[in-house]
């Protein structure tokens, strides 16, 4: 069992669309946010907007809980929510959702899919209270021999945490964590002055989630791999090569990033300027001839060194750590695989399309098609 205590110095504040964040805890320690590489993250925002739009995020869940203000959140088109001061919601990271009315301060509980988690506010007294660490009976079959985390911060006043009979002090504006193994108990009990949130997370085996996948050579250079996703994800070769279906997993920082190149057309702008000048090599004198074989040589160059080294600009690297085997994946990104070879983007931007303009709703793609169909 590992238990640390984190104070304001050990805190990381940034920027999101709405205001400021800040991380108090993650885990695994050394994971990074950016690289989307944590299984779980505890972190607290202020927002001085009337409207914002919460960063999407891929591959997890999250648990939102307004400290002060009243907001409403929409879901997409989905689900809207209206949270009060204390009130909470649980909902998928890589949804769309905004959030209407002043989000003054929240805290956010982000887990990777494939977790269990749940998050309560908690009144302190003088009398110790136990906290519902979960288990088994609660958690479904099998999953008394999962990891699990929790968490105390001290919202206001202090709290003693007392874990197994060992006692601490969490002062206000601390994040306690305890970590513990399969099969390893917990029995934590608080008391103190104000209030604190407590926070469980249950979770398979820790580790790094986009390790070097055994099963590729140690010849796959960045070089050798980015000139593969060139050559299969962009949106000049998808009609003729899918090498999305063909069975390699991407981490959710390398689709980003590769959605990003395809967005805004980047290699294809370059190669665009690349034949204009050569097609103004014209006004020089040279021939159609030799014009069209500048043309050819300057868009073998750029299919094999130019646009390569664009994507190996921009991607994350090492690539071999974000390209895996499906044959290597956890449970976790095995569900996350499937569920992208399942999908058919075409027909669901139809359905949006549809959707909006008929104002009728559907279940799924199934009951969407069926409509359609009538």
């Amino acid at each position: 069992m590992e238990k640390r205590i984190y104070c304001e110095e050990d805190f990381r504040t940034g920027r999101w669309s709405g205001g400021t964040t800040t991380e108090m805890a993650i885990f695994p320690e050394d994971s990074s946010y950016l690289e989307r590489n944590f299984i779980w993250r505890l972190s607290g925002a202020e927002s001085d907007q009337e409207e914002s739009s919460f960063t999407r995020l891929e591959g997890y869940d999250r648990i939102l809980m307004v400290l002060k203000g009243h907001v409403v959140l929409a879901h997409g088109v989905e689900r809207t929510v209206n949270l009060g001061e204390g009130e909470q919601d649980t909902f998928q990271g890589e949804i769309k959702t905004k959030c209407f009315g002043r989000l003054e301060r929240d805290y956010n509980l982000i887990m990777a899919k494939g977790c269990r988690g749940r998050m309560e506010l908690m009144e302190l007294s003088s009398d110790a209270k136990a906290a519902d660490t979960g288990g088994a009976d609660d958690l479904g079959e099998g999953d008394s021999g999962r990891y699990s985390s929790f968490g105390v911060f001290a919202l206001e006043g202090y709290s003693v945490v007392s874990v197994n009979g060992e006692t601490h002090m969490v002062k206000a504006g601390q994040q306690m964590v305890i970590n513990c193994l399969p099969g390893e108990r917990a029995n934590i009990s608080l008391m103190g002055e104000g209030r604190c949130i407590f926070t469980a997370v249950f979770y398979d085996k820790p580790r790094d989630f986009f390790d070097e996948d055994v099963s590729r050579s140690a010849e796959d250079s960045n070089y050798k791999l980015a000139l593969k996703l060139f050559l299969g994800n962009n949106r000049w070769s998808r009609l003729i090569r899918r090498e999305r279906k063909k069975g390699d997993w991407y981490s959710p920082e390398l689709v980003k990033k590769l959605e990003t190149l395809d967005r805004f057309y980047v290699t294809g702008i370059i190669w665009l300027i690349g034949v204009l000048i050569c097609l103004g090599t014209m006004t020089w004198g040279l021939g159609p001839g030799l014009v069209g074989m500048l043309v050819l040589g300057f868009t073998i160059v750029d299919f094999l060194v130019i646009s390569p080294a664009i994507y190996m600009a921009v991607l994350p690297k090492p690539l071999s750590r974000h390209i895996r085997k499906p044959v290597n994946l956890s449970a976790r990104e095995q569900e996350m695989y499937n569920e992208h070879i399942t999908r058919d983007t075409h027909q669901e931007k139809l359905m949006y399309k549809y959707r909006d303009r008929s104002g009728e709703s559907y279940e799924g793609m199934g009951d969407f098609i069926r409509k359609l169909n009538k």
